[in-house]
């Protein structure tokens, strides 16, 4: 076994129990089935509060982010890229070394596509899956990387003016356009998949939309907080919450809180224009949602990563 063979082997050592395939996790499970179930569980959960700002960026720092926050219950390299060399079947995913340059280069190409807005819903499609079988050919995570990419493409869709859901039986569907994908470089299959799960909205009601989302930018704070409109009250009540995390986070930095403050209340008008209801945050996720903030934050010093 060569030496790069054995360090490897080490890596992979580390993440799971002596004796097992169980991945080691936070919760001390050490049985398959009930892991599994946790994940489900947790990441289920995650889900249903909505992704932290620092998600939202067309960058692979804010692809990572996703994965962190996801996993963060269950894994101490939640956000991490895997350091050792696996693969389905005989083919290998990227080596360790070469997956922040390789995933680096798939995030380029996407913000210089304008971050796939503007296409139809063939041409969103066909974009969409040669990128995520650039990622999967990638695969940085020990554990999950089908989540974070589903997840990170409804976002991608809903900024691009589509919805975009899988459901249950298109789990087997996925695992199947993946691997041809990765062994046969044949991304067709997975744009057909794609394609079946968008929604393209209307023009009568992506018109609509785009009049609420002009809308809501113009209202005042006072205006929005009186709204007859749900989704406004939501929106500026979420706000008022990011504003006083980004506040009491940078308090002798002003240009950066405002500036917070505006990129969140564009995700607001973002969803608004999809056409997706907007819900009061707690305290908890509006610390999330303020990019570069921690609730460990307030106490002063480095925020511990």
């Amino acid at each position: 076994m060569s030496a790069r063979s054995e360090a490897e082997r080490a890596e992979y050592e580390k993440t799971v129990y002596e004796g097992t395939q169980v991945l080691v996790n936070l919760l001390a499970i050490r049985d398959a089935a009930t892991l599994d179930a946790a994940e489900r569980a947790f990441t289920d959960l995650r889900i249903s509060e909505g992704l932290p700002a620092a998600c939202i960026a067309p960058t692979y720092e804010a692809f990572k982010a996703i994965h962190r926050h996801l996993f963060q219950d269950l894994y101490a390299w939640a956000g991490s890229e895997r350091t050792y060399t696996t693969g389905r079947g005989p083919a290998p995913f990227a080596v360790p070394e070469h997956i922040r340059p390789w995933m680096e280069k798939q995030f380029e190409a996407f913000r210089a596509s304008n971050e796939l807005r503007g296409l139809n819903p063939a041409e969103f499609a066909s974009k969409a899956a040669e990128l995520i079988c650039e990622i999967n050919a990638a695969h940085p995570f020990v554990e999950g990387n089908g989540r974070v990419q589903r997840i990170w493409l409804a976002g991608v869709a809903e900024r691009a003016g589509y919805e975009f859901s899988v459901r249950p039986e298109d789990r087997e569907p996925w695992y199947a356009a993946s691997r041809i994908g990765f062994e046969a470089a044949d991304s067709a299959p997975m744009a057909a998949l794609i394609l079946a799960r968008i929604q393209d909205l209307d023009s009568e009601t992506q018109s609509l939309n785009d009049k609420r989302a002009a809308q809501f930018l113009a209202l005042s704070r006072e205006e929005g907080l009186a709204s007859g409109d749900a989704s406004f009250r939501a929106a500026w009540q979420n706000l008022e919450k990011i504003e006083s995390v980004a506040r009491s986070a940078m308090l002798h930095d002003a240009e950066t809180c405002s500036a917070i403050i505006g990129k969140a209340r564009e995700q607001m008008a973002d969803h608004i224009k999809a056409g997706a209801t907007i819900r009061e945050l707690t305290a908890e996720q509006a610390w999330r949602n303020a990019p570069g903030t921690s609730p460990a934050s307030t106490e002063g010093g480095e925020v511990a990563e």
